[in-house]
């Protein structure tokens, strides 16, 4: 009985494919994102690129632990355990936002992106169906959320991939010249190392608020960490398949408001017709994140709050949009990266002082799943020793009770 663990290769898997949907609409489905980070730099960006997947895996994993850890409802529950009162509020105001910054930033892309490939789609429309469509999917039961954020992971995947192909199956490229036109197109950001660490404060602006949230639908800490682990690594290869498309290309699409659907377009139109879609999707993904994670906090545990909430934040959201997407990108994006600079150091910092008791906690659940699992279906009832040992454990965990027996149960009746 105690050799039971509470892990799923399923969940790993769908907590490693949201990790992608969440990240890669606001950090790199559209390529502007990572032009303006790593590729402007030349040469040089390629070892930011190396940092920033080993950043993600690290992160992702501690996010999504904590978030576990706490079975938190919205990012607050698990900040205010993390840091103290002063460090978590001002947290806490600076991802709402975020998530409003990027929610707006999000629609705002959408648009362009439908406008670049369909030219008689004017931008307000592309960012009313994305508006529409995220209000339509947060009305949707968790797990079917969690389950659309990984929808499009598998395909900007493959499309990735088809654009390398075609890339080291063309005429020979001059790297070196390459790189030294990249190096000319204007960045914000003073040099690499800066621009590393902004960006990703920057990505976990914009995700950490949906993550500790995923986090807190998972029960098994084993399963967040490995999802986490996976999705970094996931997030790190799309994000360096990206870069090294947009440096064979950068004399060609640097100018474009979408990069990376100008070089799909470039091979076949049929091509750029899926790259749209598939970017749309990422893009969508990313905008659910902020929204359904800013309307959770809003409602604080209020389902009826919940969905008046998340009509008010989409709408002013379009309406805010109409600033212009590449504008956004320019400014607002490092703006927030700076202040996500602050939200690094805290979870660094927490994952320092708490790994000890994360792995208690860990224990503690895989040995409940233990005494549990066995009764599953109504099989009997637990005896008095595993009923007294179970209290034992339900004392011992930093969880609700209550919330923790029902996490187990929903999870075992998953795995039926």
């Amino acid at each position: 009985m105690s050799g039971r663990r509470i892990q799923s290769i399923n969940q790993i898997m769908s907590i490693a494919f949201a990790y992608v949907g969440i990240l890669t609409g606001a950090g790199l489905a559209t390529g502007r994102e990572m032009l303006q980070y790593f590729v402007s730099f030349g040469a040089i960006g390629l070892a930011g690129l190396a940092a920033i997947t080993i950043l993600h895996m690290l992160f992702a994993k501690w996010i999504l632990s904590f978030g576990s850890y706490y079975q938190a409802d919205h990012h607050m529950e698990a900040l205010g355990a993390m840091s103290n009162p002063f460090v978590a509020k001002l947290l806490d105001w600076s991802l709402v936002f975020a998530c409003l910054v990027m929610s707006f930033v999000l629609i705002a892309g959408a648009g362009a992106n439908l406008h670049q490939q369909f030219a008689f789609i004017p931008a307000w429309l592309g960012s009313l169906v994305c508006a529409l469509a995220i209000i339509g999917v947060s009305y949707m039961d968790f797990n079917k959320v969690t389950a659309a954020l990984g929808m499009f992971t598998p395909l900007i995947l493959i499309m990735l991939l088809i654009g390398l192909i075609y890339i080291l199956a063309g005429d020979p490229i001059n790297w070196s010249a390459q790189f030294a036109y990249a190096s000319a197109v204007p960045t914000s950001l003073p040099n690499i190392t800066l621009s590393t660490i902004n960006y990703f404060a920057l990505c976990l602006m914009s995700s950490a608020s949906m993550l500790f949230v995923l986090g807190g639908n998972i029960i098994g800490l084993d399963n967040a960490q490995k999802g986490g682990l996976l999705g970094g690594l996931l997030t790190g290869i799309v994000s360096s398949l990206a870069s090294v498309i947009l440096y064979a290309k950068i004399d060609q699409i640097a100018g474009a408001d979408v990069p990376m659907l100008a070089f799909m377009t470039g091979i076949h139109p049929l091509l750029g017709l899926v790259m749209c879609v598939v970017i749309f999707g990422m893009i969508f993904n990313s905008g659910i994140s902020v929204c359904y994670a800013m309307a959770r906090r809003a409602a604080n545990g209020s389902q009826r709050r919940f969905h008046q909430v998340i009509i008010i934040i989409v709408t002013l959201a379009y309406i805010l949009s109409f600033v212009g997407f590449t504008d956004l990108v320019a400014f607002m994006y490092p703006v927030l990266g700076y202040v996500g600079m602050a939200l690094l150091v805290t979870i660094a910092v927490a994952w320092l002082l708490n790994k000890r008791q994360i792995n208690q906690e860990k224990t503690v659940r895989n040995e409940l799943y233990a005494i549990i699992a066995p009764y599953r279906n109504g099989k009997g009832d637990l005896s008095s020793r595993d009923k007294d040992k179970l209290s034992q454990l339900l004392s011992a965990s930093v969880a609700n009770p209550q919330r923790i027996m029902q996490s187990i149960r929903q999870f075992i009746h998953r795995e039926d």
